[in-house]
């Protein structure tokens, strides 16, 4: 089974270590049963899930949206080392030609999408899931409380 990964970034959650908490353990739990996990390559769950992938032994392909130094020209520099040794650990990694193609091969290519997220709509998350549903994907939803800035979140990614 392949198992996809979409959901926020970390300050979108009011609880971030809680978001994370619950990556790691649905994806300990997942690992049992994947022959590999999709992840977007974003900060927050995207991230989680291919760490945890590592510590599991779990293989997993990167889907970025777009060139590496493009994707990551406004992350700190913490952020981009654990993408860049994501990176290194991944059994492929492709680059979408934007955001929706990259939320399209998430969303298709999974047999179960996991979404851990807010409800928070108009973004990358909402898109992924809706994609999923179209396609028939299965979709298992982590709903966590928002922070408050996150109903006035801008960009793609959320």
């Amino acid at each position: 089974m392949i198992v996809g990964w979409t959901g926020h970034r970390p300050d979108l959650f009011r609880d971030p270590a809680l978001a994370r908490a619950r990556v790691e353990s649905a994806a300990r739990e997942l690992s049992e049963q994947a022959t590999r996990f999709l992840v977007g390559g974003q900060r927050g769950v995207d991230t989680w899930a291919a760490l945890t992938a590592i510590a599991c032994g779990v293989g997993f392909d990167l889907v970025l949206p777009c060139e590496l130094e493009i994707f990551t020209r406004d992350w700190a520099a913490s952020d981009r080392v654990v993408l860049v040794e994501s990176l290194r650990h991944a059994a492929a990694v492709r680059v979408a030609a934007g955001y929706s193609e990259r939320n399209q091969i998430l969303a298709r290519q999974s047999d179960l999408l996991v979404a851990v997220w807010t409800r928070t709509a108009g973004g990358g998350t909402a898109e992924t899931i809706d994609l999923a549903r179209q396609a028939g994907t299965a979709v298992r939803e982590i709903i966590l409380e928002p922070s408050d800035t996150a109903a006035s979140a801008h960009g793609r990614g959320i």
